[in-house]
């Protein structure tokens, strides 16, 4: 893995997730767990997982939860999705995002979890709580899932318009 690239596109999330959170004031958008499906996706077993976990510390340094709480849930989150590609082929769009999803929603429900339990009761029920996880969680895959099918799309198309070529 490109570690160098790694660095550049954790720093231009954490600028754009801190400058987008005070701007649409978007909560269900995490870009920080948008990089690590994708890492997860993209890269190899160890480093995705590595990957994973140093995006949940970046995560951490900026914010004002315990520290170690975001690392947890996406290194979490990236392990899940490392041993679910295993069992399934990550080219095609659907089964990439399935995948995505059922691997971030844990990490998200257990962040969820933390914020309302250990840092202080929140006025939300569990419900609520499982529907913010799940709507984190959707919205993430969906977007890693998209930006993972970009590259194969231009490539099928490409390929369809020589082939019809005389």
């Amino acid at each position: 893995m490109a570690w160098g690239g790694f660095a550049i596109a954790l720093l231009l999330v954490y600028l754009v997730q801190v400058a987008l959170a005070a701007l649409l004031r978007l909560p269900a958008l995490d870009l920080f767990l948008v990089l690590a499906l994708l890492c997860g996706l993209l890269c190899p077993t160890y480093d995705a997982r590595l990957a994973a976990w140093v995006t949940g510390l970046a995560q951490d340094v900026g914010s004002a939860d315990a520290l170690g709480v975001h690392a947890f849930a996406l290194g979490l989150t990236g392990l899940l999705l490392t041993h679910l590609r295993e069992y399934g082929n990550v080219g095609v769009w659907w089964i990439a995002g399935l995948m995505a999803l059922a691997a971030a929603w844990p990490g998200q429900v257990i962040y969820l979890l933390h914020l309302h339990y250990l840092s202080g009761p929140g006025l939300v029920s569990f419900w609520q709580l499982l529907l913010a996880a799940t709507l984190t969680s959707a919205l993430g895959a969906a977007i890693a899932t998209l930006i993972n099918a970009l590259p194969w799309a231009a490539h099928h198309r490409r390929r369809r318009q020589r082939a019809f070529r005389i």
